[in-house]
């Protein structure tokens, strides 16, 4: 009996781990939190109990369904790559394929059926969410084989699951929409990361990829010219919420100084271009998003922004 226990575990464990990639579920389930978190018009969470349910519920479902139809289409890719063959649960031949399609299946029923019961327009929004995951990585379309359409598709990701969770919480205002364009041009510098990493299995595996089909070194000049992109869209976050707090305004000026530190070798500046391209986008990114999510939360509490004409005599400027 106690065998039989510990192997149904351990096969939920598998299932967890390396079918759903409960890890990755979790970062995206979080980013689209953050989402919820800017489409709260109250702290008053009473009145989001039912809302919040639900998001955690689809969130994990929809997050869950996105990488386990990942997993159940690239069998033959990632059985050939080092990197991603002890992830994927059918290619390590712990579940079948015919369980990955159930698990797949009561994914995407229950996100449904419950967003339907709650609100149509939510169940329209999941519906939408379900088809970008199916579409990345399911045939016929499988966007993810189709150079360009795979890394713009990953861009709509992003700026979904942001928009999912503000829509969830019931509001979508300016905020919403920058945040989640500027974090949506984000993704598309580590999916053309990605793509470079993996672009010598991906090639020999035949999977046509945006860096397969343009080449590396392409890849990695388009990916310089997305990290200039994703600066530049940072650009109206920073003027419009990012300057508005004291506390934000130490946050976009410290965090930079403190990645910048910590991203210096020894003796020299910046060594490599991986370390230029995970400043640029992610700590100076990050900087900004903090500081963001920091401006709603104390503008939902009513709390003034700074007036800096004020502030000029006793700063004696």
């Amino acid at each position: 009996m106690n065998n039989k226990t510990n192997k149904n575990n351990n096969i939920t464990v598998v299932i967890f781990t390396q079918y759903f990639r409960i890890q990755n579920v979790i970062k995206w389930s979080l980013i689209s939190f953050v989402g919820f978190i800017l489409g709260m018009s109250t702290l008053s969470l009473n009145i989001y109990i039912l809302p919040l349910s639900l998001f955690i519920v689809t969130a994990f479902c929809v997050g869950s369904f996105t990488f386990a139809i990942n997993n159940y289409y690239d069998v033959d890719s990632d059985r050939e790559n080092p990197r991603r063959k002890h992830i994927n649960a059918i290619v390590s031949g712990r579940i079948s394929k015919k369980t990955g399609i159930l698990l797949n299946t009561l994914l995407v029923i229950i996100s449904l059926v419950i967003c339907l019961l709650y609100k149509f327009e939510v169940f329209l929004f999941c519906a939408f969410l379900i088809f970008i995951a199916w579409s990345y990585s399911a045939p016929p379309l499988r966007l993810k084989g189709r150079p360009v359409l795979d890394v713009i598709l990953h861009f709509f990701g992003f700026f979904a699951a942001v928009i999912w969770g503000s829509f969830i919480a019931g509001y979508v205002g300016l905020l919403n929409w920058l945040f989640a364009f500027s974090l949506g041009v984000f993704s598309t510098v580590g999916q053309v990361g990605n793509h470079i990493i993996d672009y010598s299995f991906d090639k020999a595996s035949g999977t046509k990829t945006f860096a397969v089909w343009i080449g590396l070194e392409k890849a990695k000049t388009t990916i310089n010219i997305l990290t200039l992109l994703h600066l530049i869209v940072l650009i109206p976050l920073v003027l419009l919420y990012s300057l508005s707090y004291i506390i934000t305004i130490i946050v976009v000026i410290i965090f930079p100084i403190i990645g910048f530190l910590i991203l210096r070798p020894k003796k020299g500046a910046f060594p490599t271009k991986r370390c230029y391209i995970y400043y640029f986008s992610i700590v100076i990114g990050g900087a900004v998003y903090l500081s963001c999510i920091i401006f709603h939360i104390l503008f939902v509490m009513d709390i003034p922004t700074v007036d800096f004409f004020n502030l000029l005599p006793f700063l004696n400027l």
